[in-house]
């Protein structure tokens, strides 16, 4: 095995390890010599990959985004329609935020200035481009939806229909966050209790409302996401970190 390839391994490792860390104790509580010892490597083998603990949170949190596109495309290679697959798409966000929370975590603490500009530039900058691939590519479903699943745009030009495509994709991230924060929050004790049919049904009413307001004309969107929330299921198996195995 070459010496190159010996790096990649153990610099795997100690991601995925620290990862699990990371779920355990959360950020604040964990110092490098916690996986300087969980990994049985010195602190300078650490230190040789990874300059801070910043540093080494973001390439977690770029660990786990490269599952989101894993994901992505398990959903984009399905025989459904553009909207199903935003709707799918949706769904396995929800699904990962409810049961995951402790890996969405890692994410958003990635994307706070504090621990970015503790990172690696090279680190920051790998992790923000993977984080805009993923935006483009549900652009795309989108703008397909916008062609094909939703009425009342017939009439807007490419640019109209490129900015309408943004505005929607912005919203769509927005609620999926959103909902997911308040659903986990004791705020929402009492409208989003712990059945999962019950915090399931929060969301599908809520992002179904939302895509009824940009035209989706559907007359039974509680099977499209009843369909969509299996085909997420079966989609997030095929990842390492949000399969149903893991839960297990």
């Amino acid at each position: 095995m070459q010496r190159r390839e010996k790096r990649e391994l153990r610099e795997k490792e100690i991601i995925e390890k620290t990862i699990r860390l990371l779920s355990q104790r959360g950020f604040l509580d964990l110092r490098m010599a916690d996986i300087a010892k969980e990994t049985s490597y010195s602190m300078g083998t650490i230190y040789s990959h990874f300059e801070s603990k910043e540093d080494l949170l973001v390439a977690c949190a770029y660990a786990l985004i490269v599952e989101h596109k894993v994901l992505f495309n398990a959903i984009g290679s399905q025989p459904i329609s553009a909207i199903e697959k935003i709707i799918t798409t949706a769904q396995c966000s929800w699904q990962i935020s409810m049961r995951h929370p402790d890996l969405i975590e890692i994410d958003n603490l990635s994307l706070m200035p504090s621990v970015w500009r503790r990172a690696t530039k090279q680190r920051a900058n790998e992790l923000n481009q993977l984080h805009v691939e993923l935006a483009q590519l549900f652009l795309g479903l989108v703008l397909e939806a916008i062609e094909t699943s939703l009425d009342g745009y017939d009439q807007l030009d490419k640019e109209q229909t490129e900015q309408l495509a943004n505005y929607l994709t912005h919203g769509m991230w927005g609620l999926c966050v959103g909902l997911s924060s308040t659903a986990q929050s004791g705020y929402a004790s009492t409208l989003c209790p712990d059945s999962g049919d019950e915090s399931d049904r929060y969301f599908a009413t809520n992002y179904s409302n939302f895509l009824k307001g940009y035209g989706w004309q559907e007359e039974n969107p509680e099977a499209v996401f009843a369909q969509c929330k299996g085909i997420a299921q079966a989609c997030m198996d095929q990842t390492t970190w949000f399969s149903s195995s893991r839960e297990q």
